[in-house]
């Protein structure tokens, strides 16, 4: 597990999805950029540089972050193989707002 500062660059809609034991929770993904990186004036969305894609899962799912808030994010990297191709996950396991 890795923690360390970014800057928000984008917040998802919450998702509804079944957990493995049958029942419902709810997921929201969360696009990080770490500091140090390009961070110009024009569409953001369209040029970031050292950003992530992380998913929070639960409870975490219920914040809403908004563009270019400062987080403190402790994030999970985990790997597996599907069908010969290997993916990759990164959960957003505690993050918090920097005021």
């Amino acid at each position: 597990m890795i923690t360390s500062t970014f800057r928000v660059v984008a917040c998802g809609e919450p998702e509804s999805y079944t957990n493995s034991n049958g029942t419902m929770s709810q997921k929201r993904q969360l696009r990080l950029q770490e500091l140090g990186g390009w961070n110009g004036n024009d569409n953001q969305a369209v040029r970031v540089s050292n950003c992530i894609v992380g998913t929070m899962f639960g409870n975490l799912a219920q914040c809403i972050f908004y563009p270019n808030e400062l987080v403190i994010a402790s994030i999970r990297f985990a790997a597996h193989c599907s069908q010969g191709q290997w993916y990759q996950d990164i959960t957003i396991a505690d993050i918090e707002k920097i005021k």
